[in-house]
């Protein structure tokens, strides 16, 4: 399928949202499950690598927004992502191959029923890793799914964290949750917060989840942060049934 380019806005300190308007998504049904990643095929990069011209990303946006794909990256210095930068809005690329198992939990019997009444989700984000939980979160709340979220957010700084004001704005009193979101956020370097600045290990897990009854764990962000976490989570006794993680690294 082609796509073009909707709009690029900065997220945070380093980080790329990038909009595409996609003609040829399926509207009568979700074109994809939060969570899921798509293709992005570069026909004519101006910057080559030995990398190739072709990415996997995983999506930001809900799929209620019709027609639309989008994604978020750490700015690096790859010639992918230097092209990225440098096309203008309605420069076309190749998006395909929408896939992946780093979903919501389903009804086994019913696909794409979501299991959420009274269903505790806790989602831990390392970085850019808060990429697939933006996309289930927004759906969740468009769709009044009762899932009780609780987001353990791990970054270096403020300046740095990606969409820090739409989660704030989705935790705060005013907005409305059938089931509830609750959000932890932890800065590890960052001399002017005045919440947590822990790192996410089993203490840190255990002082925000302790009163969850055995809820589903999601974990996204940098391998080595993935793996610790997973370590973790194994280390209070969750079960790896409970544990679901994917690595975010750089392109």
């Amino acid at each position: 399928m082609l796509a073009k380019i909707l709009e690029k806005r900065e997220v945070a300190d380093g980080t790329l949202q990038v909009k595409f308007s996609v003609p040829g998504l399926p509207t009568e049904r979700l074109a994809f499950q939060p969570g899921q990643y798509f293709t992005i095929r570069l026909s004519n990069p101006p910057y080559h690598d030995n990398r190739g011209a072709v990415r996997h990303f995983t999506i930001v946006n809900s799929p209620n927004e019709k027609g639309i794909l989008s994604f978020t990256t750490r700015l690096r210095d790859s010639a992918f992502k230097k092209s990225i930068v440098g096309f203008p809005v309605g420069t076309e690329v190749e998006v395909g191959s929408i896939g992946g198992n780093f979903v919501l939990p389903e009804d086994n019997s019913k696909p794409l029923v979501f299991t959420a009444e009274g269903r505790k989700l806790c989602f831990i984000a390392g970085g850019i890793g808060i990429t697939p939980f933006m996309s289930m979160l927004q759906y969740s709340k468009e769709e009044g799914l009762g899932y009780q979220f609780t987001l353990l957010y791990s970054n270096k700084n403020q300046a740095g964290t990606a969409f820090l004001d739409e989660l704030q704005k989705l935790a705060s009193p005013e907005v409305v949750w059938r089931g509830g979101f609750k959000l932890v956020l932890t800065m590890t370097e960052d001399p002017g917060w005045a919440g947590e600045k822990r790192r996410i290990d089993a203490q840190f897990i255990k002082d925000y989840t302790g009163d969850l009854p055995d809820p589903l764990y999601y974990v996204a962000g940098p391998p080595a942060m993935t793996d610790a976490i997973v370590d973790s989570l194994k280390e209070l006794k969750v079960e790896s049934s409970r544990i679901k993680y994917e690595n975010f690294t750089g392109y």
